[in-house]
């Protein structure tokens, strides 16, 4: 169990990301038209388009063009506000499709508290992790993470990846403890979390399938890779029941027949995902390189995750070879996977915000980097997470033909795009940057009583 400290610090960082209104963007829209319609008992979003452009439609319906999951889970949430009478209503925009509605911020905001419950689940669980691998670094590695990388502004935005991160990460802490303790419900355990987080979001398939090898890697590998596979079957039951509810088939979704342009009609042209299999062809180098590299790169950006690749050498070292092939290769596997999709950055965001559910795993190398390099990963930790405050204050999603420094300018001059549910500007900035601070320094108080060894 976290001390009381630890859990202050990261319960400090979540509350500071609590603090941001969500942008109403696409992505949001989308994930909560779906909520609205599963609320009245429909899959169609028909009654409850947004100003989201991230629709699909088939069979003379319109869908949410975004995996379930997200919006399951927030059904209840939505619910609580509705008794209560808090949720804000909707009102017609001529954005979006025809006859869309505008969704206020604070709407948003009453649903992305399921986000926020899973960014601060996810750092516990990392701290969890860590802390069991190597002592003393449970929760300077939660910090890092959860304020140096992208698992911060998509904390404030109703995106499904720190979710998803959850699942794929918990799956993974499941198969730790199964080589601790062997037993075949650890297996069944880390195969369902695997199969949840591909119902909240249907690229992290790729954690799954790594999380599968990484499980063979025992013996009886047969039985234990179908163990595993059970599990996930299991998992994907959910998605499996929405895909026949919608769309009239398990294995069919609404991805295929996502809108291309939306035109007079809302659905002028199909196919926004047409190019090669759902948007898939080949992997691009220079897509791969600006993933990486670019000034919304993720070594670039958040340098603290280059650290941590590093520490992939020193984790093998430590004894833990098996945790660093699996770590190397899923962070190999997505970039091949990320640089072959046809929107690579997934549009206006902080960051290659499909690699999200890479970075949880990134804790147990960070873990040894930091043992090994504390000053190194505390200075690009604290680089990282400069550039994820920005970007968390400065509006997250900026358009991909807009500078990143544009970030400072919006803090400087208090004009984010992002709003706090206690006011804007200042204010804004001051609800979260509060909070974000005094978790540092609850975090780093024993460090200055009885030296590094107490942080």
């Amino acid at each position: 169990m976290p001390r009381l400290r630890e859990l202050v610090a990261i319960a400090l960082v979540a509350a500071a990301a609590a603090t941001q209104l969500p942008l109403p963007g696409w992505n949001a829209g989308a994930h909560y038209a779906l909520v609205r319609s599963l609320v009245h008992g429909t899959p169609s979003i028909d009654r409850h388009l947004n100003q989201s452009g991230d629709i699909a439609y088939v069979d003379g319906h319109f869908y949410a063009a975004k995996s379930p999951g997200l919006a399951f889970l927030s059904v209840p949430v939505y619910l609580g506000f509705a008794a209560a009478g808090a949720v804000p209503a909707t009102y017609v925009t001529g954005q979006g499709p025809p006859g869309a509605h505008q969704v206020s911020e604070r709407a948003i905001w009453q649903v992305n508290l399921v986000v926020v419950a899973a960014f601060f689940s996810l750092l516990l669980l990392i701290r969890s992790v860590t802390e069991r691998k190597f002592p003393g670094t449970g929760l300077p590695v939660a910090l890092l993470l959860g304020l140096g990388t992208m698992l911060l502004p998509f904390a404030t935005l109703y995106f499904s990846h720190d979710v998803s991160a959850l699942f794929g990460f918990a799956a993974f802490a499941l198969l730790l403890r199964e080589r601790e303790r062997p037993s075949p419900r650890f297996l069944v355990g880390a195969g369902a979390l695997a199969g949840l987080a591909v119902f909240v979001e249907l690229p992290t398939a790729v954690v799954a399938a790594c999380l599968g090898m990484y499980a063979m890697v025992d013996t009886p590998r047969v039985r234990r890779g179908l163990t595993f596979v059970g599990g996930f079957v299991a998992g994907l039951l959910p998605l499996a029941a929405y895909n026949a509810w919608a769309f009239g088939s398990p294995l069919r979704n609404g991805y295929s027949s996502a809108v291309k342009e939306l035109g007079a009609s809302g659905h002028d042209v199909i196919g926004a995902n047409g190019q090669g299999f759902f948007g898939l062809t080949y992997p691009h180098l220079h897509a791969a390189l600006d993933l990486l590299l670019s000034e919304r790169g993720l070594f670039l950006l958040t340098p603290v995750t280059l650290v941590a690749i590093g520490g992939l050498v020193l984790l093998a070292r430590e004894g833990a070879r098996r945790e660093a092939l699996l770590v190397g290769g899923l962070a190999l596997a997505m970039l091949v996977y990320n640089s072959a999709y046809y929107l690579p950055f997934g549009g206006h965001v902080p960051g290659p915000r499909f690699l999200v559910p890479l970075l949880p795993l990134l804790s147990l190398p960070l873990a040894a980097s930091y043992r090994r390099w504390p000053i190194v990963t505390l200075a690009t930790g604290a680089l990282s997470a400069f550039w994820m405050i920005a970007a968390t204050l400065g509006g997250p999603l900026l358009p991909t033909d807009v500078h990143v420094t544009t970030w400072l300018g919006n803090v400087v001059h208090a004009r984010g795009l992002a709003e706090s549910i206690l006011g804007n500007g200042r204010t804004a900035e001051i609800a979260f940057l509060l909070p974000a601070l005094l978790a540092v320094v609850v975090a780093a108080w024993p460090a200055r009583e009885h030296g590094m060894s107490g942080v």
